[in-house]
């Protein structure tokens, strides 16, 4: 069954008033945060490592070694620098990279 567009499920916690949202993040229709995937769930799932794009279009692919398994996947991102421009963290966005999983496996 697929969800409606928007429908990312329920999140926890207090409705986050829309100009306190963090912009890595997911909200329900209500405002509360959804819970993004860890680098232990990403990798249980089949990815690889990540991949990072910094908004001027550079790309890196990170591997899972020397993150720690609860670290938040979009979070990761705050940590990073571009190579090519400097620019740090806000700019940068980071997901897992599925280009290893195997078709049919989750």
């Amino acid at each position: 069954m697929s969800r409606p567009p928007g429908d990312w499920g329920k999140g926890q916690g207090e409705p986050v008033p829309r100009h306190r949202r963090n912009p890595k993040r997911a909200y329900d229709t209500e405002g509360r945060e959804i819970e993004p995937a860890t680098i232990a769930n990403a990798r249980a799932n089949g990815a690889i490592g990540l991949i990072a794009e910094c908004e001027c279009g550079h790309e890196a692919r990170i591997p899972f070694a020397g993150l720690p398994d609860d670290a938040y996947v979009p979070d990761v991102a705050l940590k990073l620098q571009c190579s090519a421009c400097g620019a740090r963290g806000n700019r940068i966005t980071t997901w897992p990279d599925w280009t290893g999983a195997r078709r049919g496996e989750a």
